[in-house]
C-alpha cells in the first residue's frame, strides 16, 4: 500500500492537473504547473493537503486559465474613442433647403405656371418638416379664406345694391367698384399668397434640420 507521503499528495495533484490542462497552450501550462509545485514544495503533509484544498478541482483551475488564454472566446471590437460614430443623415423634407424652396415656390410658382405653380408649393410645404402644422395651416388657408369671403362680401353687397334700384339697374356704389371680383383675384395673386410664403420664410429663422 502506497504512503501517502507530501511528496506523493504533492505529484497526485500535479498529475492530475497535467491532465486537466492537456488543452491549453504548452507554455502556459508549463507557467501554471510549476507557479502551483513550486507552491506545494517544501510543505509538510498538513500544509500541502491544506495547500490542495485551497487551490481547488485541476479541471476548474484549466477551465479558468482557458478563459484567460488570449483568443480562446469571440473577439470584441470595441470602436475607437477618436471616431466618433458618423451622424446620420436625416429625409430631404428636414433640410433648410427643401424649406427655403417650398416657401419660394408657394410665394411665386402661381407667376410661373398659373394655380398649378401654387398647388406644388402646397405639397411642398406640406412635406418640409422644419414647421409646425399650424404654420403650414395659415400660409395655405388665409390668403384662399381671406379672397372667399372677400367675394362673398362683394357678390352679397352687390346684389342688395342692385335690388334697391327702382329701374332694374345696378346702383352705382362708389363702394363696389365694377370689376371687384378681379381686384380681389389680382390681390390674391399679387399679396395674400406671396406674404403667406414670405411668412413661412421668417418663421424659418434659427431652426436647424432635426
Amino acid at each position: 500500500m502506497t504512503e501517502n507521503t507530501p511528496e506523493t499528495v504533492r505529484e497526485d495533484y500535479l498529475a492530475r492537473l497535467d491532465a486537466a490542462m492537456r488543452d491549453l497552450p504548452h507554455g502556459v501550462a508549463a507557467d501554471i504547473r510549476d507557479g502551483i509545485a513550486e507552491e506545494l514544495h517544501g510543505l509538510d503533509d498538513e500544509r500541502v493537503i491544506a495547500r490542495i484544498a485551497q487551490l481547488g478541482d485541476p479541471r476548474e483551475i484549466a477551465r479558468e486559465a482557458q478563459r484567460e488564454v488570449p483568443g480562446s472566446g469571440p473577439e470584441i471590437v470595441v470602436p475607437s474613442p477618436s471616431a466618433p460614430p458618423a451622424r446620420r443623415r436625416g429625409p430631404a423634407t428636414a433640410t433648410r433647403g427643401f424649406a427655403i424652396t417650398a416657401a419660394l415656390t408657394l410665394s411665386f410658382g402661381g407667376f410661373i405656371v398659373p394655380m398649378l405653380g401654387w398647388i406644388v408649393g402646397v405639397g411642398l410645404v406640406t412635406s418640409a418638416t422644419l414647421w409646425k402644422r399650424w404654420e403650414k395651416l395659415v400660409a395655405i388657408a388665409v390668403p384662399v379664406v381671406v379672397t372667399g369671403l372677400s367675394l362673398l362680401i362683394s357678390s352679397l353687397v352687390s346684389g342688395f345694391s342692385g335690388g334697391g334700384d327702382p329701374g332694374g339697374g345696378t346702383a352705382n356704389n362708389p363702394l363696389v367698384p365694377g370689376l371687384a371680383g378681379w381686384h380681389l383675384l389680382i390681390l390674391l395673386g399679387f399679396l395674400l399668397i406671396p406674404a403667406s410664403g414670405l411668412w413661412l420664410l421668417w418663421r424659418l429663422r434659427g431652426r436647424d434640420p432635426r
